[in-house]
């Protein structure tokens, strides 16, 4: 019989990693505890920034659409001349516009407080009967072969209690400075940063500022950037650096009052209410592996940077959760017992080489901020957040679980972030993003995995789900789709999901009956996002975490992908 007492994942730490991580879970339908040391939420317009593939992987788990209700968009920014301070000198976009497109649905970064992200994602969490257990401070773990053992301080007010947590599996999502890293005792290799990205960041409100813009006054000595948060916050992130007396900045309001004032040369702004103030130096840190056994580590317990580029909340998330998006669903099929052990260890794998590649972004930005000059010059290159920060390119293409026949795989990591320009040109390949489609009209939906509904028209994204891989089969009118659809059949329902797609003209013999969904792609809009010609025939398997897992040209490619997935 089962052991009743013990917990399938034990997560340690609130935040957006362990947040996402635990709904993923619940979308898998995974029993977790998620425990938090503070004894209330957290506060604070930290980790704002949402880039389009968060958005895209928030949208699978189903809570993008509180977040864009809350969120706002990027506004310009605006720098001013010093002395003085009310002259404007420029005034330019952080993160142009990018109209969306079929394949890319959500093309601009949103903003959003991480205090309201957290809420909504715990309010999600709720609605499933999850909640966060406040007050709860892991202080040691003891790793079994068959569990890990956390020892936790329970804390309720004047009340302290010891309790001691058995579970299969351990994430450590509790900071840089968290517990769980350092009882496994993984190396943090990395830096500290100089004196001149020593800051001081705080939530604080400004009063007398337009809001149409972000406000920026500095040069290498000084830099203070005030930034909206929501459409209907006060709030401003606050940030200062170079050789101010920073820890009396910190300490005494009347000293931020007059460095806001000195800094700025306005005397026409008034500070308010500070939700907090602390002293930040930067660190450029990873830890030397994601996992040790039963226990993970991830978000800023397991790499550390500084918030320039606005990476940090969006690599958590995208570490973590499966999110999807890595390890959520791979330790679901694990603990489901359709999946080796040894699947987990691509975790590791797949998310340290993009994440090496964020750390040398996030502090070339910080270094060109503080080059950026009082006078503007070299300011709208230090403040552009577009382009790859939006992390669509992000890709797994060397890894050891991609299967792709259409174009070999790298041996090893090239470009994890997608900047290059590939030598095949813009083919998609085996472990990058899969692309949105839309227009695709619904011959058929047999509910399948994901319980689509039987609709007149519908798009890839509204198909794929965190709880299931998807099979996309671009029929060539032959029977070999019947053969893939029948194999694939094989595997158990509620883990795989077929979709026939086929081009404007459906053969007279179209089996689509066998599959979960058929579509038509009326507007070409698959196969051109995918670069399938109209009569060929392609399976593209993407993986519950939005990513493309295979690419193969028939049965014997999709057995290999699988067999490398589902491997007991």
């Amino acid at each position: 019989m089962p052991d009743e007492s013990i917990v399938p994942v034990l997560i340690v730490g609130a935040g957006p990693a362990g947040l996402v991580t635990a709904l993923t879970l619940r979308k898998n339908g995974i029993p977790v505890r998620i425990i938090e040391k503070e004894p209330r939420a957290h506060v604070g317009q930290r980790g704002a920034g949402i880039m389009p593939r968060s958005q895209e992987l928030l949208n699978f788990l189903g809570v993008l659409d509180d977040i864009r209700a809350k969120s706002m968009g990027v506004v310009p920014i605006r720098v001013y001349r010093l002395p003085g301070g009310t002259e404007p000198i420029m005034t330019f976009s952080l993160d142009p516009a990018v109209a969306p497109t079929p394949s890319k649905p959500y093309s601009n970064a949103v903003v959003l407080g991480q205090n309201h992200t957290e809420e909504i994602l715990r309010d999600h969490l709720d609605q499933d009967a999850c909640q966060v257990e406040l007050g709860m401070a892991l202080y040691s773990i003891q790793p079994q072969v068959d569990h890990v053992l956390a020892h936790v301080l329970k804390k309720d007010g004047d009340q302290e209690a010891i309790e001691t947590i058995k579970c299969r599996w351990l994430i450590g999502t509790d900071g840089a400075r968290g517990v769980v890293r350092k009882q496994l005792g993984l190396l943090f290799d990395g830096e500290t940063l100089g004196v001149t990205q020593h800051l001081v960041i705080g939530d604080i409100e400004i009063k007398g500022l337009d809001r149409k813009h972000w406000h920026y006054w500095g040069d290498m000595d000084t830099i203070l950037v005030m930034l909206r948060a929501t459409e209907d916050d006060a709030i401003y992130f606050l940030m200062l650096g170079g050789r101010l007396d920073l820890a009396k900045i910190v300490a005494e309001r009347a000293e931020l009052e007059r460095v806001l004032r000195v800094g700025t040369g306005r005397t026409d702004i008034e500070l308010g209410k500070i939700r907090y103030v602390a002293e930040y130096r930067p660190h450029v840190r990873m830890a030397e592996t994601f996992r040790k056994g039963r226990v993970f580590v991830a978000g800023d317990a397991a790499h550390i940077h500084s918030p320039f580029g606005g990476q940090g909340l969006n690599s958590s998330i995208q570490d973590a959760s499966s999110l999807q998006v890595n390890l959520g669903w791979k330790l679901a099929l694990v603990e489901k017992g359709v999946a080796a052990p040894s699947l987990l260890d691509s975790y590791t794998e797949e998310r340290l080489p993009v994440i090496a590649e964020m750390l040398k972004k996030s502090t070339r930005l910080l270094n060109e901020a503080a080059r950026a000059k009082g006078d503007g010059t070299n300011s709208e290159k230090a403040w552009y957040r577009g382009g790859e920060l939006h992390m669509l390119g992000v890709n797994y293409r060397w890894s050891s679980i991609v299967v792709d026949e259409r174009i070999p795989k790298e041996d090893t990591p090239v470009d994890p972030y997608g900047v290059l320009k590939s030598c095949v040109g813009d083919i998609v390949r085996a472990g990058e993003r899969a692309p949105d489609a839309p227009g695709l009209v619904v011959l058929r939906s047999g509910g399948g995995a994901g319980g689509q509904q039987e609709t007149t028209s519908t798009s890839l994204f509204n198909i794929f789900g965190p709880s299931y891989h998807t099979a996309l089969i671009f029929s060539d009118g032959t029977e070999k789709a019947e053969q893939v659809v029948s194999h694939l059949g094989a595997y158990p329902p509620e883990l795989l999901r077929t979709v026939l797609v086929y081009a404007d003209d459906i053969p007279s013999q179209a089996t689509f009956d066998n599959a979960d969904v058929s579509v038509v792609d009326r507007d070409g809009q698959a196969h051109g996002g995918y670069q399938v010609r109209r009569d060929e025939f392609l399976v593209v398997i993407v993986r519950p975490d939005g990513a493309i897992g295979g690419i193969v040209r028939g049965t014997e490619g999709a057995v290999r992908y699988f067999g490398g997935v589902f491997a007991t």
